[in-house]
């Protein structure tokens, strides 16, 4: 556990220096288990669910909502480590890679 609780720490330590508005959420559900939600609020939203049994490792898979205002739009899968998440993220808001319908509103 200290190995999770360390990455997420450092994961969202991170975040907040790119971005200002970010929250860690701890969950559980039937469909992933235990997990942490991470919401990066910007002029659009990243929500981003990461296993704990993911971040134990260094480098670890993680998702997110193509439309964060609807659950059931698909999962889009990264892999990442603890210092290029930070990067990924940028990059799914730079590059705007949400569905269209989010893209829209």
């Amino acid at each position: 556990m200290d190995k999770i609780r360390f990455n997420i720490n450092k994961i969202h330590s991170n975040i907040l220096n790119l971005f200002e508005n970010v929250s860690v959420l701890e969950k559980s559900n039937k469909k992933f288990g235990n997990y942490f939600e991470i919401l990066v609020n910007e002029n659009k939203q990243v929500k981003i669910i990461l296993t704990k049994k993911d971040v134990e490792n260094s480098k670890f898979k993680w998702s997110y909502y193509s439309n964060p205002n609807n659950e059931d739009s698909y999962l889009i899968e990264r892999i990442s480590d603890v210092e290029s998440i930070t990067d990924d993220i940028k990059e799914i808001f730079t590059k705007n890679r949400f569905d269209k319908d989010y893209i829209n509103k």
